[in-house]
């Protein structure tokens, strides 16, 4: 299954879209300002709840997302200041090898069998590809990948544009 993951570089709140190979929405996401949590959700177009992102104030070098799909729940903890702005899930039992600043990753199981190739689009900005190999899993690898295309990064200094 490849995915195309489109932000709206322009918003001021994060808003994606995601459409399939065939160019179909699958899903709108956007976020929404809380008093001290940013909460993301992403929606079907016929109006269902897929996934659910909360995220929290930077605390020193890390920032936390708590991710809630239908089946699961879990965490993803980004180190900014890590040398390779190192990415952990905690609870899904996924694994993150690639890097952050230039958007080339996969996801992977226990085993390190790939469940996803996540890449910038070529010559578009803000524009992700997701290739999923394990479509059992779609919903959780895409809500970690969303998490990923969160962190911004400008001049070198990074920030998190949840």
């Amino acid at each position: 299954m490849k995915l195309l993951i489109s932000r709206d570089t322009n918003d001021v709140y994060t808003r994606f879209t995601v459409y399939d190979q065939y160019e179909n929405l699958l899903f709108e996401i956007a976020s929404k300002e809380g008093a001290a949590v940013k909460k993301i959700k992403a929606f079907t177009p016929e109006g269902k709840c897929a996934f659910k992102i909360s995220a929290t104030p930077e605390i020193g070098s890390t920032i936390g997302y708590n991710v809630i799909t239908p089946s699961s729940a879990f965490a993803v903890t980004v180190k900014l200041k890590a040398a390779n702005m190192n990415l952990k899930i905690h609870g899904a039992k996924l694994f993150f090898k690639g890097s952050l600043l230039n958007r080339s990753f996969e996801l992977t199981d226990v085993s390190s069998k790939v469940l996803a190739f996540h890449k910038p689009e070529a010559g578009k900005r803000g524009q992700y590809i997701l290739e999923i190999y394990d479509e059992t899993q779609a919903i959780n690898l895409l809500a970690v990948s969303v998490c990923a295309d969160l962190i911004s990064f400008s001049d070198s200094a990074v920030m998190c544009r949840a």
